[in-house]
């Protein structure tokens, strides 16, 4: 893929089937999405269906990096086929990068005003997970892997997880509001080092991250998923930076009132606790 060589697409192309281990699809997606062809689009859209729930996550986003491939997509939940459920609003924020108004009348559609809450919401949706949490104790040992599930492809705490965004090891654990504040509006406060780019390219894809390396050669970006994209400068018609932090403001949404307390009681450990807890 970094080669861009096109005479990989078609055994790639084989590969993007519920026979194959969702390791090898994922792989095989990551190298497609490099390549400006409207069969690759089709094809992932035709094996969209029966993909596991993560490899659907990996599908929408080579799908919605196109501006083509992203109405394909939409065209299918206009018709019933694909759920609008299965589409996180950080999803439909990064369709909004194409400036097509074809694409913004079909979200507008299926999922209405894609905005950020007001302050008066956010308070009221910290009230809310602050009362879920004083409700009863957590287990740390479920929050751990929790964490490991939610948090860990970007932070790192302790001897866990990645270095996408923060070490939280170290960080104000304690100060529950703070966490909270943190989870429920990540575009509040962006540290200068954690600033998010978008690249638009020449072959017409949107690509957002952070800048890893950056050379006269090339720009190397991570992105939300801990994976190294390397745009040639040569291909990159824009950069600019995002307003918009690379973790996702519903973080937390999918967990139950347990599952939220779990994790917590895992975020809140001390080194110490930590230590003799193991």
């Amino acid at each position: 893929g970094e080669l861009r060589d096109e005479s990989c697409v078609d055994p790639l192309l084989r590969l993007i089937s519920e026979k194959q281990p969702d390791t090898i699809q994922a792989a095989a997606l990551d190298v497609l999405g490099q390549f400006d062809d409207p069969e690759i689009g089709a094809r992932i859209l035709a094996a969209y269906a029966g993909m596991a729930a993560e490899l659907k996550a990996r599908a929408r986003e080579k799908l919605f990096g196109r501006q083509a491939w992203a109405r394909a997509f939409l065209l299918q939940v206009d018709a019933g086929r694909f759920s609008p459920q299965d589409v996180t609003i950080d999803e439909l924020r990064r369709i909004a990068l194409h400036e097509d108004p074809r694409l913004d009348a079909l979200v507008r559609k299926h999922w209405g005003g894609v905005k950020a809450g007001t302050p008066g919401e956010k308070l009221a949706e910290m009230r809310r997970l602050n009362n879920d949490l004083r409700a009863a104790s957590g287990d740390a040992i479920e929050g751990h892997a929790l964490f490991k599930k939610h948090c860990g492809v970007c932070h790192r705490l302790f001897d866990d997880g990645n270095r996408v965004g923060p070490d939280l090891t170290h960080a104000n654990r304690k100060d529950r509001e703070f966490l909270l504040a943190s989870l429920v509006d990540p575009n509040a406060q962006i540290r200068k080092e954690y600033l998010s780019y978008i690249i638009q390219t020449t072959d017409g894809r949107v690509l957002t991250g952070l800048i890893a390396e950056q050379t006269p050669a090339e720009i190397t970006l991570l992105d939300a998923k801990n994976q190294r994209i390397h745009i040639a400068s040569d291909d990159i018609e824009a950069l600019k930076e995002s307003e918009i932090s690379l973790m996702p403001e519903d973080v937390l949404k999918p967990l139950s009132p347990q599952e939220l307390r779990d994790l917590f009681a895992y975020l809140e450990q001390s080194p110490v606790e930590r230590a003799s807890a193991r």
